[in-house]
């Protein structure tokens, strides 16, 4: 007779924080334990950098390491969801509408009511600016018939795209002790982005969205403030840290920077711009005939202890100390409006972020939540985008 041992909480936690995630999924299969909630250590900084082009590492620092996705889960919803655009299984005017399950996914949201909808530009919109976790969960009710399904397809994907330790749990990235990733399989899918959807991979640029006079700024502080940088996104979750996947182009190069663990948004701010900073000197340099790396020329990052943000709810923000809004001054409406807006297919991509484009929203204006963008001025509704170059944050 075999006898199965089954490891306690405190070595289960041990083998869970060294082992792959796939390793670790069969160590709970074969036991029949779940992951306890804190089975991984206070969030760690992790970064990698890599070449969009050529896909040479320029850095990595503990890049297979798990750690939790948080908001940057949502790059791989929106992944999905340009395939099904491309593919003509959904289109930019669809609507998206909001369940009851998706109504309830906690901060942060755009806060529409059941029943409620928004065309599939918007909510891209959304997600992409916002991070608004109702709306991102409504796209993966669309696209998969449910959440369940959807993040099926999510991980199968993953693997198709060689993210060998990922494995998603939910399309939002709210905490969930099995919604797991590393800084290089982030990286893997920041290049599947830009090469496989490089149309849409724009949404990430946009710096801010109106919504119902309502301005929705982008929590990457870092696009407008740093030469070439374009995305991707960003997250935090209490059990996270502050991460980022950050991207920037210089003529024909592209670099893409990920870190993970962060303990505040200065940190990672400045590590992520640090990163891509060096990455591009370092190309430079080699272009001379110099032999340079990019972990020689990184300025000492000191990172101090974790967890010493205030406590809030998890997922309830990208930016937990940042207001979400900007005051959005009201413009006098030119003579013609436009109800519907040109589809994304129909225009240049060189256009995108330089149209003023206007949406009727065609329902009622839901009970602002708390935490979510108030409404200003009367009655109109009206949904536009604006230039992704008009603010300097």
């Amino acid at each position: 007779m075999t006898m199965t041992i089954i490891p306690s909480r405190r070595s289960l936690h041990t083998v869970l924080r060294h082992a792959t995630f796939r390793a670790a999924t069969l160590l709970v299969a074969a036991t029949g334990l779940a992951i306890p909630a804190d089975a991984f250590t206070p969030p760690r900084y992790a970064a990698f950098m890599v070449d969009a082009n050529t896909r040479e590492v320029l850095y990595a620092n503990a890049p297979d390491e798990l750690r939790h996705p948080a908001s940057l889960t949502k790059m791989m919803t929106l992944y999905l969801t340009f395939d099904a655009l491309e593919s003509g299984r959904m289109r930019i005017s669809d609507p998206v509408v909001v369940s009851a399950h998706a109504a309830s996914q906690k901060p942060s949201r755009l806060g529409l009511r059941v029943g409620q909808s928004l065309s599939v530009d918007n909510a891209i919109s959304v997600v992409a600016v916002k991070s608004a976790n109702d709306i991102a969960v409504a796209l993966a009710e669309k696209l998969g018939g449910n959440e369940t399904a959807f993040v099926g397809l999510m991980n199968a994907k993953a693997t198709q795209l060689g993210m060998r330790n990922t494995h998603f749990d939910n399309a939002s990235g709210l905490p969930d002790p099995l919604n797991v990733t590393t800084a290089r399989d982030l990286a893997i899918l920041g290049v599947a982005l830009i090469h496989d959807h490089p149309r849409f991979y724009r949404y990430f640029g946009e710096r801010d969205f109106v919504w119902q006079n309502a301005t929705l700024i982008n929590h990457n502080h870092l696009l407008g403030k740093m030469v070439g940088l374009d995305g991707i996104k960003t997250g935090y979750t209490v059990d996270s840290g502050f991460t980022l996947a950050a991207s920037a182009q210089r003529g024909n190069r592209r670099l893409i920077a990920v870190v993970l663990g962060e303990p505040s948004l200065v940190t990672r701010n400045r590590d992520a711009a640090a990163l891509l900073e060096a990455g591009f000197s370092v190309l430079d340099r080699r272009g001379l005939g110099q032999a340079v790396t990019v972990a020689s020329v990184l300025p000492q990052a000191d990172h101090s202890p974790l967890r010493t943000e205030p406590a809030i709810d998890q997922g309830a923000s990208d930016e937990p100390d940042a207001a979400p809004l900007r005051a959005h001054a009201r413009r006098a409406a030119p003579e013609h409006r436009h109800a519907e807006r040109r589809h994304v297919e129909q225009r240049p991509a060189e256009q995108r972020h330089v149209e003023h484009r206007h949406v009727e929203h065609r329902h009622e204006a839901p009970a602002p939540h708390r935490g979510e963008p108030k409404k200003h001025g009367g009655e109109k509704k009206s949904t536009k985008k604006t230039s992704a170059h008009r603010h300097r944050d």
